[in-house]
């Protein structure tokens, strides 16, 4: 699945950029060459991109649940 990343990009605060690159030791103008090349896909899968082609997505809930040692054979 793509990442919608080519949708707005560069659009983060300048500041979380910052705050990631002292915490961590990277320079983003540094690797910024380094990824010019790269580019998102020439065909976009709309199965599992689905939100591409209808502009919509999925939300799920985590939910801590007991787990069963065996389970019943079919």
């Amino acid at each position: 699945m793509v990442s919608p990343q080519d949708v707005n990009l560069g659009r983060i605060k300048p500041e979380l950029v910052k705050k990631r690159d002292e915490e961590h030791g990277i320079s983003t103008e540094s690797l910024k060459p380094s990824r010019e090349g790269i580019c998102g896909p020439e065909k976009k899968n709309l199965v599992a991109d689905y939100w591409v082609r209808f502009r919509k997505g999925f939300a799920l809930d985590v939910v801590e649940t007991d787990m069963k040692k065996t389970s019943p054979f079919p």
